[in-house]
C-alpha cells in the first residue's frame, strides 16, 4: 500500500462524506484494523464523532468488523477497493440505463445514494420521483418487476444479517436468500403511500449493490469491443454470444471457461436473424478468431464442428501487454516502444543483440534500453559465465520483462494521476467557491419562485443577478470540471483494465 493510493482513499473520502469521515477512514487505512478507543486516540476526535463516521461507513459498505481477541470488542477495517469503486459509480448508472431503462437506473442511483434499502421502501421512492414526471404517470408493478429483473439477475443481493444477540454481531446470509425477494403486494405498498401505520411485508430484508455482477458486464464489453474493432460487428456478436453461454456452464471468474458447441451458437444466431452475415460466414468467423493471437477463442474439439473455450486470462494478459507498449510509446518514443516489443518476443536478451535486431543505432539502442530498465519497464537478470581453462568469469546482462511488476508500477502511476485530478478540481472549486455558492442560491431562489407561479420576467431579474464576467468564470469552470471529470473515467477504465490482469495472474 503506497502512500499515494492512501492519498487518494483519503480525498474520495473527503469529497464524498466529508474531512471527519475522512480522518477515521484514513486512520482505519493505515492501521489496517482497529478497535473504537484506538480509532478515538489516534483521530483526537469525540468518541460521538468516531461512532457517527464509522456508522456512515458501514451503511455505504466501506468499513467491516470482526470480533477482536475479547468477543465484547470489534475490530474495524476500511475496504479500500470499495472506496475507489465510488469513482464508478456513473458507469453503473450509465450501463443499467442503457440496458434495463430509466426506472432500473432510479433503482441503482437511490441505493448506490443510500448504502442499502428495502425493496418496498425503493419501489415507493421511484415512483414518488417518477410521478413528478407530468408527461408520463408511472407504474408501480413495473419498478416491481424492474426491481425483480436486477434481484434475479444479480444485480443487486442482500445484506447479510445477525441471527444471534452479540455484543459483536457475526454477519451471515444463506446462499438461497442472497437473490430471492421476499412475496410483496402492490395493494399493500398503495396502502402504506396513504397510512404510514400499515407495516410492510419486509420490513428488515435489505437490498444494495453487487458491484462483481457489473464488472462482468464491463470484462465481457472490453472483450466484445477489441473483437468489434479488430474484425468487425459480426466477429463481436460471436464472441458476445459465447460469453453468454459460457455463465451456463462456467463460473463467472474462471480462467477457462467450460465447452461451447459451436451448433449451439448457430442455433442462437439462427433465432435471432436468419439471414445475417455472421450466420452466413459463421464458420469463417469461428476459423479467424480460433487462429488470432489475441487468444480469446480457442477449438477443444474434434475437426467438424467442434467445441470451443474462452480464455479470459490470456485474453486479459494480451490486453494488459497492449496497455503497456501504448505507455510505453506515449512515455518515451517508437524506439523505445520497438526495444521493448523486442524484448518481450526473445524473453532474455542481451544489450548487444538489442542493438543488432532493433535497427536503431547502437548508442540510441543502449541509451534508450536502459532508460525502460530506469522507468521499471525492463529488468536485468545477472549470469555468471566461466570460461574455460579455470579462466576469469564474466557477467552477462540480460534484459527481460516481469508483466506483472509492470503492471503494478502502472497501477502507481494510476494513483498518481488520479490524485492530481482529484487535487486541481478542489483547488478549482475552493478557488471559485463565492461564486459557485452565488450560482447556487440564484437557482435556489428561481426554483422556489418557478414553484409559487412567478412570472419570466421576475425571474430573469432575479437570473440577471450572476453579472456576465461571472457567467464566463462559471462556464469556463464548469468545462475544466467536465473535463477532469472525464478523465477520471478513463483513468478508473485504465485501473479496470490492469486489475483484471492481476484477478487472472
Amino acid at each position: 500500500m503506497s502512500v499515494t493510493y492512501v492519498k487518494v482513499i483519503s480525498l474520495i473520502l473527503c469529497e464524498r462524506f466529508g474531512p471527519v469521515v475522512a480522518n477515521v477512514g484514513t486512520y482505519l487505512l493505515k492501521n489496517q484494523s482497529c478497535p473504537l478507543l484506538f480509532i478515538k486516540r489516534g483521530t483526537n476526535l469525540p468518541l460521538s464523532k468516531v461512532k457517527e463516521s464509522l456508522c456512515i461507513l458501514i451503511k455505504f459498505r466501506l468499513v467491516t468488523f470482526k470480533p477482536n481477541k475479547n468477543e465484547n470488542l470489534a475490530n474495524y477495517m476500511l475496504d479500500a477497493e470499495n472506496v475507489l469503486l465510488m469513482l464508478r459509480y456513473p458507469k453503473y448508472l450509465n450501463h443499467t440505463k442503457q440496458h434495463f431503462g430509466d426506472e432500473s437506473e432510479m433503482i441503482i442511483e437511490e441505493i448506490l445514494q443510500r448504502g442499502y434499502w428495502t425493496a418496498s421502501e425503493l419501489i415507493l421512492k421511484v415512483y414518488q420521483r417518477l410521478s413528478k414526471n407530468k408527461d408520463k404517470s408511472p407504474i408501480m408493478s413495473n419498478i416491481k418487476d424492474k426491481l425483480v429483473y436486477l434481484i434475479t439477475s444479480k444485480y443487486l443481493q442482500r445484506i447479510p444479517y445477525s441471527k444471534e444477540e452479540l455484543p459483536v454481531p457475526n454477519l451471515i446470509v444463506k446462499e438461497d436468500e442472497m437473490h430471492v425477494l421476499p412475496p410483496l403486494d402492490t395493494k399493500i405498498l398503495i396502502a402504506f403511500q396513504n397510512d404510514k401505520s400499515v407495516i410492510l411485508p419486509d420490513k428488515n430484508v435489505y437490498w444494495t449493490v453487487k458491484f462483481d455482477r457489473f464488472h462482468q458486464d464491463m470484462r465481457d464489453k472490453i472483450i466484445v469491443n477489441s473483437c468489434a474493432r479488430k474484425f468487425d460487428e459480426n466477429a463481436a456478436e460471436i464472441v458476445k454470444l459465447f460469453l453468454r453461454q459460457m455463465y451456463i456452464r462456467t463460473d463467472p471468474w474462471a480462467d477457462v471457461s467450460s465447452l461451447i458447441p459451436a451448433i449451439e451458437i448457430k442455433d442462437i444466431l439462427k433465432k435471432q436473424a436468419g439471414s445475417s452475415p455472421a450466420l452466413a460466414f459463421f464458420e469463417q468467423y469461428l476459423s479467424i478468431l480460433d487462429q488470432d493471437n489475441s487468444k480469446i477463442l480457442r477449438k477443444a474439439g474434434d475437426a467438424s464442428g467442434g467445441s470451443y473455450q474462452i480464455h479470459l486470462k490470456e485474453a486479459f494478459t494480451q490486453f494488459a501487454w497492449e496497455v503497456v507498449e501504448q505507455v510505453v510509446l506515449e512515455k518515451l518514443d517508437t524506439k523505445a516502444a520497438r526495444i521493448f516489443r523486442l524484448v518481450k518476443l526473445k524473453p532474455y536478451i542481451e544489450p548487444e543483440e538489442i542493438q543488432q535486431l532493433a535497427m536503431i543505432p547502437a548508442k540510441d539502442a543502449k541509451r534508450l534500453s536502459y532508460q525502460l530498465y530506469d522507468e521499471n519497464f525492463l529488468q536485468i537478470q545477472e549470469l555468471r559465465k566461466t570460461s574455460s581453462n579455470n579462466g576469469p568469469t564474466k557477467n552477462l546482462s540480460l534484459f527481460h520483462i516481469q508483466l506483472d511488476s509492470v503492471v503494478r508500477m502502472l497501477l502507481e502511476m494510476c494513483y498518481t494521476s488520479l490524485f492530481n485530478h482529484i487535487t486541481r478540481k478542489n483547488h478549482e472549486r475552493h478557488l471559485n467557491k463565492r461564486i459557485i455558492e452565488k450560482k447556487q442560491r440564484v437557482e435556489t431562489i428561481i426554483t422556489s419562485m418557478r414553484a409559487q407561479g412567478v412570472s419570466e420576467t421576475q425571474l430573469a431579474d432575479i437570473s440577471d443577478m450572476i453579472t456576465p464576467p461571472e457567467k464566463e468564470i462559471l462556464e469556463n469552470v464548469d468545462k475544466m470540471m467536465k473535463k477532469l471529470h472525464t478523465v477520471e473515467l478513463e483513468i478508473d477504465e485504465t485501473i479496470f483494465m490492469l486489475k483484471m490482469f492481476l484477478i487472472y495472474f
